[in-house]
């Protein structure tokens, strides 16, 4: 279904930053479902937007969120900087639409918006749920991407820039642009590359190898926030190590999220055949479609805990 246009409302949230809301003839939603897009994605980048934008309840609107990391943005910015941004786009439209509900979704690195966002410490405007769509672990996607020599080497290099007080600073264009599409200061190389042993890295949420601890850190704190939340992993991830037990990885998310008293969706889970993006229409991407919908249905109906 996806075309070169999109009918919609482009809305200025804050000063310089703006939101796209999809919009259909006849229909006036009162509810938010606020996109975020992964590494070098925008407006309409991601495959199924306009496909999504179409299958949501009448009473949801489907917002695709631009954030100053968007496209090649995210070379320079940060997930702190994301949760603000995201915290003035969800009070504009909380306060353009009272009463109604706030679900935010993330695909890919937008995952770790929305966990982050969902596990702040600290005020932000409350929102009803959350879905985290193809939630990776962008050290172990560079690890495939990059030989072992290169990741070290580039690792030592952001570690040494950051010693010298040039965290800020870009890296050469060799570490990041051929690869990964933008050039990357030595501070967001870190936080995604999140070398070892402590594997510190701020962006570091959804690695296979991170203990129940570190879990409890975040999806527990997620738990916490009142807000519901559907994870849906890709089955067919062409960014996730063939030696991943995907099943196992979103059991212990899960897990981590229920523990601390938090409402998970009745769909959550691995999403069978589906790519990163679901790129091809078909039945995956139907599945997808069809699990969002029932979740933000669920949240504005209050039957989320019914069977």
């Amino acid at each position: 279904m996806s075309t070169t246009k999109a009918p919609g409302i482009l809305h200025r949230y804050t000063t310089r930053l703006v939101a796209f809301e999809h919009t259909r003839a006849g229909v006036s939603p009162n509810n938010s479902l606020l996109f975020v897009g992964g590494l070098n994605e925008g407006f309409l980048t991601v495959p199924y937007t306009q496909d999504l934008a179409a299958a949501l309840p009448p009473s949801y609107s489907l917002v695709e969120v631009l954030l100053s990391s968007a496209f090649s943005g995210w070379g320079h910015s940060s997930i702190g900087q994301d949760v603000h941004e995201l915290g003035r786009c969800v009070e504009y439209f909380q306060s353009l639409r009272p009463g109604g509900k706030v679900v935010l979704m993330g695909n890919s690195t937008g995952c770790q918006d929305v966990l982050c966002y969902l596990s702040y410490r600290g005020s932000r405007p409350k929102v009803d749920g959350g879905i985290l769509q193809a939630p990776v672990s962008d050290r172990e996607a560079i690890q495939t991407i990059y030989p072992a020599d290169d990741y070290k080497r580039y690792n030592e290099m952001a570690q040494q820039w950051v010693k010298d007080g040039k965290g800020d600073h870009m890296l050469p264009n060799e570490v990041s642009l051929p690869k990964l599409g933008a050039r990357v200061t030595a501070d967001r190389w870190l936080s995604l590359a999140s070398p070892g042993p402590e594997h510190a890295g701020e962006d570091d949420l959804f690695s296979s190898d991170l203990g129940d601890r570190r879990f409890q850190s975040t999806f527990g704190m997620a738990g916490k926030s009142g807000a519901a939340l559907l994870i849906l992993f890709s089955g067919n991830d062409e960014f996730v190590p063939k030696a991943v037990d995907k099943q196992a990885l979103v059991a212990r998310m899960e897990k981590a999220f229920v523990d601390a008293g938090g409402q998970l969706g009745r769909e959550s889970g691995v999403l069978l055949n589906a790519s990163h993006t679901v790129k091809a229409a078909g039945e995956a991407r139907d599945e997808l479609l069809k699990r969002v919908k029932n979740f933000v249905n669920s949240i504005d109906k209050g039957t989320l805990g019914t069977n």
